[in-house]
């Protein structure tokens, strides 16, 4: 199953919700380009939704559920900025179009723009005062930017209760020489900066390798829970920048990276002990086939998720081997919607190849 980020999940909710309503009222779905775009918006083929709506567009081109649609599309699609656009033009259109709203301020806040993104809910909510969930949504994010903020470069940092400013300084230090290490790395930095939450209120836990810890949702906000961290700060460093690493995959594919690559990316980048995790495999000959840890670990119990956590750093490993900074590359053709032996193959990995001789490799006596 492929990845996919908060907001196209919200994304093809919020669609299918729409398509049901106009269904029922007799609107414009019942067109056959626009019932082929909200079918393959079903489906998760962006591409495929976006032609569609843009052919329906042709004859009714001010329809505002049309031009949600395609924004829906648009934005399944990794086509941010022509998504807001679309979704801009459906509310002009019709401003009680909750839906709209809806994904136009999540892809905003998405981007780093807090404070737009509560404009966007601020508007929906004069014309649907009655949306809970929006209104929850809405403090949320009020509450996030009237927090104590440090901004450093490419990041900011905000604290969620008491502000520690020798916490910050810390969390900044390392910050500093983690970021321009892993775009190095990995070939490519954030275009948008990233946003540290550091919640002071609630104590510091290395649950990294916990199996909720990848539960199948990435972000560019790194959140983690600090009371105590300095007292324990080569774990804090560790896991802030397993965080950091995250963030910065997520910011240069929000969908389409397998579990077990996010995962791997992040324990290499940390880095984290993969000559450990190779010698657990070895002793066991353990290995598991890679599209078994497409999706999040959330299913596994404990022993489970570390054998996926295992797998998952060595065949990170193995691939930026192979890659270097081509990372960069293979995480762009990921979120234009390849799969990854697809993406892979473009850049001389043969997937089943590849994970054919990490698999005999793990295994041999």
């Amino acid at each position: 199953m492929r990845r996919r980020s908060r907001s196209v999940q919200v994304c093809l909710a919020l669609a299918l919700l729409v398509a049901a309503a106009l269904k029922v009222s007799g609107q414009s779905a019942s067109s056959p380009a626009a019932e082929t775009g909200w079918n393959a918006l079903d489906e998760g083929d962006g591409d495929k939704a976006a032609a569609a709506f843009n052919r329906a567009l042709i004859e009714r081109p001010r329809d505002p559920a049309l031009l949600f649609g395609a924004g829906a599309a648009a934005h399944l699609a990794g086509r941010d900025s022509a998504a807001c656009e679309l979704l801009r033009k459906a509310l002009q259109a019709e401003p009680r179009l909750t839906p709209a709203s809806a994904l136009l301020g999540q892809i905003t806040y998405d981007s780093g723009d807090v404070a737009a993104a509560i404009r966007v809910y601020e508007a929906a909510l004069v014309h649907a005062p009655q949306q809970r969930a929006l209104r929850q949504r809405l403090e949320m994010w009020r509450s996030e930017a009237g927090k104590t903020t440090y901004v450093s470069g490419p990041y900011t940092i905000m604290f969620e209760g008491q502000k520690d400013e020798r916490l910050a300084a810390h969390a900044t230090t390392v910050l500093d020489a983690a970021y321009w290490r892993i775009g190095k790395t990995i070939g490519a930095y954030p275009a948008a900066p990233i946003t540290v939450v550091l919640y002071t209120g609630q104590e510091f836990h290395d649950v990294t390798g916990a199996p909720e810890w990848s539960a199948g949702s990435f972000d560019t906000r790194i959140r983690i829970p600090v009371r105590g961290a300095l007292q324990t700060s080569a774990g804090f460093d560790r896991v802030l920048t397993h965080e950091l690493a995250h963030a910065m995959v997520a910011s240069l594919a929000a969908r389409g990276v397998p579990a077990w690559l996010h995962e791997g990316l992040a324990v290499n980048l940390e880095p984290g002990d993969v000559d450990g995790a190779e010698q657990r495999l070895r002793a066991r000959r353990l290995f598991v086939p890679l599209d078994r840890l497409q999706s999040g670990f959330a299913r596994f119990n404990g022993a489970q998720a570390q054998v996926a956590y295992d797998v998952s750093a060595v065949a990170a490993r193995a691939l930026m081997n192979r890659l270097g900074t081509q990372i960069a590359l293979l995480l762009g053709e990921l979120d234009r919607g390849s799969e990854f032996a697809d993406a892979a193959g473009r850049l001389g990995v043969q997937a089943s190849q590849f994970e054919d001789a990490l698999s005999r490799a793990i295994k041999r006596p």
